[in-house]
């Protein structure tokens, strides 16, 4: 009962966005079928689920929401919801219902899925790293929230390379910011989104590449200490990149000034 109140607020948003949605995807509406047994509304929610037809199938399963109310199989329905809207690719809808069955269904064994499908379907949101990426900040978040809740999760392993492409994103955007600033010459501001790259997001290769900017930035201002750190550390990435041959090559010839050559 503590929890019913902001059930109905949150689902009321919820309702009207799916209708939306199944005039849209279908091309009219789609009226969830008049069934008195669970069971058989399950068995049609989830054939339709299994036939991809997601829209309807999400439907369906709200329909069980509504007329077979405290049924043991609510958390189970709400987190199908919500995966039907995922296959529908209506993240920011399926976001909502994860986001529902986490308040509502606690106890639920399908709550740690929810929790990383929602930072998951938030990252879906905005895959480009030219894009805002508020989403992709939030959609961090929530899976570092989901890795230190759940930590043995069978999903964790699945939740890591998510978050590594989380950080392949943002380190991207950094990088880029911080090239725009290096091509019109302001190299104090390059240098401070570069080093966003390196210290944010180190195993990606844009901290690699980032590497070799700041090293040309703090060589063309004398300091030729940093530059070959810098140089250093972007040869000894993992990745492949344009720039480690130049890496190697400016190395070298600070090691022969340095040697007196």
């Amino acid at each position: 009962m503590r929890r019913r109140g902001r059930k109905t607020s949150v689902r009321g948003l919820a309702v009207l966005s799916i209708c939306a949605a199944a005039l849209v995807s279908c091309g009219g509406p789609y009226s969830a079928r008049s069934v008195q047994v669970p069971d058989e509304k399950l068995r049609i929610a989830d054939d339709l689920y299994a036939r991809k037809k997601y829209t309807q199938a999400g439907m369906e399963y709200k329909d069980f929401l509504a007329v077979f109310a405290g049924d043991e199989r609510g958390d189970y329905a709400q987190f199908m919801v919500a995966e039907s809207y995922r296959g529908a690719r209506e993240y920011a809808l399926a976001s909502v219902e994860y986001r529902i069955m986490i308040a509502d269904y606690g106890y639920s064994e399908y709550v740690d899925d929810a929790f990383f499908l929602e930072g998951l379907c938030d990252f879906e949101m905005t895959q480009r790293a030219e894009r805002d990426q508020v989403q992709s900040y939030q959609a961090l978040a929530r899976i570092e929230r989901f890795l230190e809740i759940f930590p043995d999760s069978p999903r964790r392993e699945e939740a890591l390379k998510v978050r590594d492409d989380i950080h392949d994103v943002l380190g991207k955007k950094a990088y880029q910011s911080a090239k725009l600033y290096f091509k019109r010459k302001h190299y104090s501001a390059a240098e401070i989104y570069f080093r966003k790259a390196v210290d944010e997001y180190p195993a990606t290769q844009w901290a690699g590449r980032s590497w070799y900017y700041i090293g040309y930035i703090r060589q063309s201002k004398g300091d030729s200490g940093v530059a070959a750190e810098s140089y250093s550390r972007a040869v000894q990435s993992k990745h492949d990149f344009p720039e480690k041959r130049s890496a190697k090559a400016q190395l070298k010839k600070l090691s022969k000034e340095k040697s007196g050559g």
